[in-house]
């Protein structure tokens, strides 16, 4: 009767250290929780180009993991009318030229306390684009036939875009934030005559509406 008695006390201490909670040398915290989002957000403001102002517009979208870090795809074109005087590259040093530029890439975005009605967060935009010069020769001075042909272009060429920036943004509700936002375009790699690298970078401020799953 003492084994039997005995048998049931091991019996009993045995199951109760089993149903603790096993201690591991990493512990995993469990009251952190994976969270994943999304968004869109068309975006508008003015930009300086070629010593000039003028309008770009925009539209980017991604994932957010855990309310902090955010990336995807973002497209921008510079809508402004940038022209100037220039080399036609046709023994014409003082053409009336028009610049024209877009580009498309990806972001990568950080946002500090997210779940802080008036916050910030830190995007940095890399894209590759293009640039294309062309000549205002008047409706008068060119054919339909030359039209078709293109001769407008004088020049044109890709280029590699870096843009840090900060935006601030307003929690106005669970699927909508807007946000105010400035930042510099860095341009590298043009093979132009007409502008340079330093011509094409420049600040821009601008206005975002972000529309998603936070």
């Amino acid at each position: 009767m003492k084994n039997f008695g005995l048998v049931i006390l091991l019996f009993v201490l045995t199951t109760c250290s089993y149903a603790q909670e096993m201690r591991t040398i990493i512990r995993k915290d469990s009251t952190k929780t994976f969270t994943l989002g999304g968004y869109g957000e068309p975006f508008a403001g003015a930009t300086q180009l070629n010593k000039d102002w003028g309008i770009m517009i925009g539209i980017k979208g991604g994932m957010v993991i855990n309310r902090h870090f955010a990336f995807g795809p973002v497209a921008k074109v510079y809508a402004g009318l940038w022209e100037f005087q220039g080399n036609n590259l046709n023994y014409n040093d003082s053409a009336n030229l028009e610049l024209y530029m877009g580009s498309i890439g990806f972001f990568m975005e950080y946002s500090i306390k997210m779940e802080s009605p008036i916050h910030i967060s830190i995007p940095v935009n890399i894209m590759i684009g293009g640039v294309q010069i062309n000549e205002d020769m008047g409706a008068g001075d060119v054919t339909f036939d030359e039209m078709e042909n293109n001769v407008y272009n004088i020049e044109s060429s890709g280029l590699v875009i870096i843009e840090p920036g900060v935006n601030i943004d307003f929690n106005v509700a669970k699927f909508f934030i807007p946000n105010i936002k400035v930042g510099y375009r860095l341009a590298m790699g043009t093979q132009l005559v007409n502008v340079s690298n330093q011509d094409l970078s420049g600040i821009y401020f601008g206005l975002g509406l972000k529309f998603g799953k936070f």
